[in-house]
């Protein structure tokens, strides 16, 4: 038997991650057969496991896709339920137009049929908005943009930008207990690199993590779909997480919000546009402005060890 020094992985050690640039390690002992390149020691949880143990983790990854196949299923079947016994009865050439925006036209087109019913039914339009939006946002399932701006154009900005950035920020949470409950194995195992980038920038900003999380929503790396997956793997508290969530997609609801509610006094569809130079320009100066406190606060610290060496000195 001979010891090599071994670096894991950063989502591996979170709870032992030190200040240092250089990282922690630890030893592990391997026997002196085993090729030390292969691919079989990549990941530090199948060390010192058998063959049989390993098999089981496997089982447990099927076993968790398997429950959460389920509970979409369960999930997609109360939308539906809930589609059917809130919105009024539809006609029957109108019904084809009741789905999920792709293109403009398809949202104008919806957007006058649910018009037609907002007097009469707006609670039950605005709850029906909120449950697809959950849904969507929970399942990583595109499309939360268009509905962004179909709300707008339904409800305005004053309704509409609160309900937004409140659906996304629930839906986002479910992911995120999700993944926390069934997605360990599964994303360790597909994502291990990208989870260790991430678990590094968090280690990095930790003292400033709020801020970080923001202005990981405002920018389109890594997707959301992934930094909803990933948090709770790479030690991003709860509610870190969702007040970072809320205030990272204001930003962008703001824009979509906006954008649906041109639709209502544009001409034709090929004057719509979604990200113009001001909305993109806007997104970079509030992604600036929430960076602003943490340089400060570096300056204030650098400037603090500065005066504590001299003093030392």
């Amino acid at each position: 038997m001979r010891q090599n020094l071994v670096r894991p992985t950063l989502t591996e050690v979170t709870p032992l991650l030190q200040s240092q640039r250089g990282g922690t390690y630890v030893i592990v002992n391997f026997p002196d057969a085993i090729d030390h390149d292969t691919k079989a020691y990549k990941n530090i949880d199948n060390l010192g496991k058998s063959a049989d143990e390993i098999k089981v983790s496997r089982w447990k990854t099927v076993k968790a896709i398997a429950q959460l196949v389920v509970l979409f299923c369960v999930a997609l079947g109360f939308v539906y339920i809930s589609v059917q016994l809130l919105l009024p009865p539809i006609e029957p050439g109108k019904r084809e137009l009741l789905k999920l925006p792709r293109n403009v036209e398809e949202l104008r087109d919806l957007k006058e049929l649910l018009s037609f019913y907002m007097d009469n039914f707006y609670p039950r339009v605005l709850a029906v908005f909120v449950i697809i939006y959950i849904f969507l946002q929970t399942f990583s399932i595109p499309g939360s943009m268009w509905l962004s701006i179909l709300g707008g154009a339904l409800f305005g900005l004053p309704v509409a930008l609160p309900v937004v950035c409140a659906c996304c920020t629930i839906g986002s949470t479910h992911s995120y207990l999700l993944s926390q409950k069934f997605g360990k194995a599964f994303m360790k195992e597909r994502y291990a690199d990208k989870l260790d980038q991430l678990a590094s920038h968090i280690q990095t900003h930790s003292s400033n993590l709020l801020n970080y999380i923001v202005v990981l929503r405002l920018s389109p790396f890594p997707p959301n779909w992934f930094a909803n997956l990933a948090a709770p793997h790479v030690g991003i508290p709860l509610k870190t997480f969702i007040l970072g969530t809320f205030f990272g997609v204001a930003g962008p609801s703001v824009i979509h919000v906006q954008a649906g509610e041109t639709i209502n006094t544009m001409a034709n569809s090929s004057n719509f546009h979604i990200f113009t130079v001001e909305n993109v320009s806007a997104l970079v100066l509030i992604g600036l402005a929430v960076l602003i406190p943490v340089f400060l606060r570096r300056r204030i610290e650098q400037k603090a060890k500065r005066e504590a060496l001299k003093n030392g000195l």
